[in-house]
C-alpha cells in the first residue's frame, strides 16, 4: 500500500476524541499485559525510554496503516527495532532542550538583574511585576516549543530519518493548521495526567508506572488524531519507510 493510499484512509477523521486516546488502550483483550511489559521500560536508565517512545510511535504508524484494528502490540522480541526508531525522536527532543535551555538562563539571569537596578523600597514591586513577566512568558514559551517539537518528533518517529525529520515548510504547515488542536491536546493531557497520576499511587504506588505508560499512550493517540485531521484539511503526508513484519 502506498503512502498516499495510507493518508486517505485515515484522512476522514476531523474532530479530536479526547477519552477515546485513553480508553483505546483497553480495546486489547491483553490490555493489562501490554501495560506492564511497557512500564518495565521505565525501569531501564534512559535506553528503556527510548525504547518505550519507539514503541508510541510504533503504535502511531499502525493507527495510519490500519486504523479501523486496535493498537499495536508491545514485545520485548522486538526491543532492538522500538530502540532504533526510537533514537530518532529522542535525539531530537537533545536538539531542541540543548537549544531551548540557554534561553531560560538568559531569562533567569535578567529576572535577578532587573530588581537590583530600582531602589530598595521599590525593589518588592519590581520583583512581583517580573515573577509575574516570567510566569507568563514561561507557559506562552512551554507552548511554543511543544507546537514545534510536536510534529518534529512525530516525522522522526515516523520517518526515522534526520534528513527528513528536519523539514521546516512541513513543520511550519503543521503548526499553521494545528496549532489550536495542539494546545487543546496539551491541556487535556495536563489535566487528565493528574487524575490517572493520583489513581496509579494510589494502587500501593507500584501502579504509577503503568499509569506512565497509559499516559504516553494517550499522548500518542491523540498524536495520530492530530495528524489525521491535519491530513484531512490538506496536508503533505509524512513518508513512512516499507512497513516490516513486526508491525502487524
Amino acid at each position: 500500500m502506498s503512502v498516499d493510499t495510507r493518508s486517505e484512509s485515515i484522512a476522514i477523521r476531523r474532530k479530536t476524541h479526547y477519552l477515546y486516546s485513553y480508553t483505546h488502550v483497553f480495546e486489547r483483550d491483553d490490555w493489562f499485559v501490554n501495560l506492564i511489559l511497557g512500564s518495565l521500560c521505565f525501569f531501564i536508565p534512559i535506553i528503556g525510554h527510548v525504547v518505550f517512545m519507539g514503541y508510541q510511535y510504533q503504535v502511531v504508524e499502525g493507527f495510519i496503516r490500519r486504523p479501523n484494528q486496535k493498537m499495536s502490540k508491545f514485545d520485548f522480541n522486538q526491543f532492538t527495532e522500538m530502540l532504533t526508531r526510537g533514537v530518532y525522536p529522542f535525539v531530537v527532543s537533545l536538539i531542541l532542550q540543548f537549544l531551548i535551555v540557554p534561553v531560560f538562563i538568559i531569562i533567569a539571569l535578567v529576572a535577578m538583574v532587573i530588581p537590583a537596578m530600582f531602589d530598595r523600597g521599590e525593589q518588592p514591586l519590581a520583583m512581583m511585576l517580573v515573577g509575574i513577566f516570567i510566569a507568563f512568558a514561561a507557559i506562552i514559551g512551554l507552548f511554543a516549543i511543544h507546537l514545534i517539537m510536536g510534529p518534529l518528533m512525530l516525522r522522526a518517529g515516523l520517518c526515522q530519518s534526520f534528513k527528513e525529520t528536519f523539514n521546516f515548510r512541513w513543520i511550519r504547515s503543521f503548526v499553521r493548521m494545528m496549532w489550536l488542536e495542539e494546545i487543546k491536546s496539551s491541556l487535556f493531557l495536563m489535566i487528565s495526567s493528574i487524575f490517572v497520576s493520583i489513581i496509579g499511587m494510589l494502587m500501593c504506588f507500584v501502579g504509577i508506572y503503568p499509569a506512565i505508560a497509559l499516559m504516553a499512550l494517550a499522548m500518542s493517540h491523540l498524536t495520530y488524531q492530530q495528524y489525521a485531521i491535519f491530513l484531512a484539511n490538506g496536508g503533505e503526508p509524512i513518508p513512512l519507510k516499507e512497513e516490516t513484519p513486526w508491525l502487524e
